[in-house]
Parts: C-alpha cells; structure tokens; sequence
C-alpha cells in the first residue's frame, strides 16, 4: 500500500536508504592514462572527447571509436581549449586563443573549424544538439545564455535577467540552464519553438548542472541537504525524485531515457545508472577510488576515474540496454523490501510505504558540468 504526498500536482518522494543496485553487464575500457589529467569527458556515436592537461594548459583531445585510432589532439594550442560538447561530428569547445574565451565549432569528420562567437568578452560552457549551440556569456557583465543556428548562421541572446544564468544544455526545441535570480541557483528552461521561458524548479535550496534528453530535464538538488538527482517531465510538468539516497549524488547525464550520475553511497564515488521505462538502478563502475563527471550515449558511457592516481578516461559498453530490464515487485536496487512499511527508492517517486489504508495511488509514468 502506498501514501503518496501531492502538492501542486507533483509527487512529493521520501529519501531512502536502500541498496546500490545490481552491476550493469558489459565492458569496461580504459581509453587514456597519460600523464597529467583528463577531464570531462563527453561521448557522440563514434567519438569520445575531453579536457586534457598533459601539457602546461587545457588542451582537447579526441578519440576515434569506430576505428579504434588512438587519442588525437583537436585542440592543442599555447592558451586553453575547455569545455568540450559533442554531437554527432561537431565538437564545440570554450577556446582561449585571443585572450578571452571564445566558442569555437570543429567537424570531427572534416577536421574543418570554425569561430562563432568574437566578443571581446568570455564565452564559455557550450552545449550543442544537431545544429544549436548554445553557451554561457559575460558580454552583458553579468551570465546570460546565447544561442546560435548553424542552419540560419544566427545568434539569440536567451536570457536577459540581470542576474547570472550558467550551465547550459540544450535538446531538439528545449534550452535548460542554472539560473540566480531568486537568490539561490534554481533551473530554468527556454523554448525554441515558442520563444518561452518558464521556470522548472525554484525551489528555496540550490538546483544546478541541468541536462536535457527528449521529454526529460534532470539536475542535481540540494534540498533534502545533500546532493540528490531529481528529473522533470516536459509533457506533463511532473517533477520526480531519482536518487535521494542519504549521501551525495552529482553530475547527472541523460540519454535515451537513462540517467548517469556520480554517487558516494559505496566505496569511493562511483557512477551509477537508472532507465526511466524499466525503473531499475544499476551500478556502472565500484572501483574503489574516484570516478565523476559521466557522460552517455546509447549503450556508452564515459567519466573520469582516479584509480592510477591521476584523471584518465574510462569508456563502458553495455551489453544489454543500459538501464536493464525492471523485476516485478523490486526495489529499483534489485533487493525486495522486506515489509510493505520499508521505504524504497525510484526514480518514478520514492513513496513512503504503509500498512494502513491506502490514501492515494499514483502510477507516475514516465550532459560538464564543472564543479
């Protein structure tokens, strides 16, 4: 029997304290251990790219999955390349070549590379999806978030409010960003189509590093004191509770309705998977040292791990769909509760469990950023 808290039309869930989930079946590779560090990773079909550090600056280096070439640099000048995006072959990355931060567009398949923004003042933080761009701005002396279209050669300023708007994502028609507005970080999102923008949680505590996959909007949210993954349904408005397990869960990814994030419940800080359709909660890597900042797409997912004692990058292929196939009557760990009064996490809501009358029954249907 189930009690479920509604307010507003969102399912209120309750923290849980339950187990790590099931190990996701597949493939572990290691991609890179050069010396010095290799940050934020990001992943596309047939490439894997990051922030490297094996030189006196951030430089961008690329790896070839389909041929299995090893890491070429993309970017690899005197100043600093950061922040890289990915999707299909275009690469867009934060370039500090003129002396403030520009965005620069690299065809992984060409090699052909293109500036498009020249502001004098820094753009960093870009996003892309097919062909929108979209970055974080100072031109304006606070953050706004600008947009650009490959198609149209045309740049949008996106936000216009006098406090700092950082940490895009962008989708097919859906810009999501961290907004300050209201005196704490909250997420907004804009529409492309419409040209609207409407909040999707303003909640009194912090919520930052959205990411954006079809229907679904997830970030990371400190509510409940820690850091927990919470997601949010465009069609229906409903917000969802995905991890809200007593310690910290960060850097949220979304692909194909399968959320990655790094947690600290085990040994380490270790990354974890959960698919939307099949509620079920996997492990991805348990090492026993520090893995963060995952990415995914598909049936890959990438991070950066420190069990060599620097960063390298780490790819993992899933031999099943990611999220894995749900057991009637589980938790989304994979372990039955013990009783109908022992709370469990999922992600589609962590209702709070009892043995009295039923109340109410709700079946709930269902990409760097730095620290």
């Amino acid at each position: 029997m189930l009690i479920a808290l509604v307010f507003s039309g969102i399912v209120l869930a309750a923290a849980s304290t339950s187990a790590a989930g099931a190990a996701l079946e597949g493939t572990e590779t290691e991609i890179i251990s050069e010396y010095g560090n290799q940050f934020y990773p990001v992943i596309t079909e047939d490439y894997i790219v990051w922030q490297d550090e094996r030189e006196d600056n951030f430089d961008i280096y690329m790896y070839d999955l389909e041929s299995g070439r090893t890491e070429v640099p993309v970017f690899s000048g005197s100043r600093d390349e950061i922040d890289p995006a990915v999707s299909g072959t275009h690469l867009v990355v934060a370039d500090d070549r003129r002396k403030n931060f520009d965005i620069y567009l690299y065809d992984l398949e060409s090699g052909k590379e293109t500036q498009i923004t020249t502001d004098s003042k820094d753009q960093t933080e870009p996003a892309i999806w097919e062909n929108t761009i979209v970055w974080t701005d100072r031109r304006n002396q606070h953050l706004d978030i600008y947009m650009y279209d490959l198609g149209s050669g045309t740049e949008t300023r996106v936000t216009t409010n006098t406090d700092d708007q950082t940490q895009p994502d962008v989708g097919e028609n859906i810009i999501v960003w961290t907004d300050t507005r209201n005196g704490n970080d909250d997420i907004y999102m804009y529409d492309i189509s419409t040209g609207k923008e409407s909040p999707v949680v303003t909640d009194t505590a912090d919520q930052s590093k959205p990411a954006v996959d079809g229907d679904y909007i997830v970030w990371e949210d400190r509510r409940n004191g820690n850091l927990d993954i919470y997601m949010y349904e465009i069609s229906t408005g409903r917000e969802i509770a995905v991890s809200t397990h007593s310690s910290a869960q960060k850097d949220p990814a979304i692909s194909e309705g399968r959320i990655v994030w790094t947690d600290s419940r085990g040994d380490g800080t270790n990354i974890y998977i959960y698919d939307i359709s099949s509620e079920t909660l996997k492990t991805v890597s348990t090492a026993s040292a520090y893995q963060s900042n995952p990415a995914i797409d598909g049936n890959k997912i990438v991070w950066q791990d420190k069990r060599s004692g620097s960063m390298d990058i780490y790819l993992f292929t899933a031999e099943e769909p990611a999220g894995g196939e749900a057991s009637g009557g589980e938790a989304s760990g994979g372990e039955t509760p013990e009783s109908e009064s022992e709370a469990k996490e999922s992600p589609l809501g962590s209702f709070i469990a009892a043995t009295s009358i039923t109340m109410a029954y709700f079946i709930v249907a269902g990409r760097k950023k730095k620290n």
